[in-house]
């Protein structure tokens, strides 16, 4: 059986995985987000570096 990466790892370069520090809301955007769309706290992005 072949697994291919996109089927295991869905992460796309093109989006961003934000994390409320306030609330801990996830949002996934395609643009930076400079605050949470739910609560208007600090968000850091959570995307994974990959190789």
């Amino acid at each position: 059986m072949t697994v291919h990466n996109s089927v295991i790892d869905s992460y796309r370069a093109t989006e961003g995985y934000f994390e409320c520090r306030s609330c801990g809301s996830r949002t996934v955007s395609e643009e930076h987000l400079a605050s949470c769309p739910s609560c208007d706290g600090s968000v850091r992005n959570i995307a994974v570096a990959r190789e």
